[in-house]
């Protein structure tokens, strides 16, 4: 395999994962509490549908990303530059945002728990800064 096809199956998991990842985001956003009402079986449907989706094509487009983004940095010998010095505790915290999510998304459909901490309703956002703080770095190479 060339650098170039690892490249773009790179940005292709790093797309796919990006994408559940919002969405986890605003779905966790959108959800009420459930303390004061049942959860509705619209709800209860969508949140299985998401994680459904999320275990099936989310979390293995974000290993893939690891995965295939490790190789990439091994071929081109960047471990130890500054640029990836600072993108990877970015990839490293919204791994983490990722299953915080889920498990979220996982325990309000499955216990009728309270959906979530105040601070994950700004979730899309944080995801999204940090996807255009990797984007940032992974093309500008500073």
């Amino acid at each position: 395999m060339t650098y170039l096809w690892i490249k773009g199956l790179h940005l292709a998991a790093v797309l796919t994962w990006a994408g559940g990842l919002v969405l986890l985001g605003v779905t966790i956003a959108a959800l009420r509490p459930v303390g004061e009402a049942v959860l509705l079986l619209h709800e209860k449907r969508l949140g299985t549908a998401i994680l459904h989706w999320d275990r099936r094509v989310t979390t293995p487009a974000m290993l893939a990303a690891w995965a295939l983004g490790i190789g990439l940095a091994s071929w081109g010998g960047w471990f130890g530059a500054l640029w990836l010095t600072a993108k990877l505790p970015i990839v490293v915290a919204l791994s983490g945002l990722h299953g915080v999510l889920a498990a979220t998304l996982r325990r309000h459909v499955e216990r009728h728990e309270r959906p979530a901490p105040a601070w994950l309703r700004h979730a899309p956002a944080i995801a999204i800064a940090g996807l255009s703080a990797i984007a940032w770095l992974a093309a500008i190479k500073p």
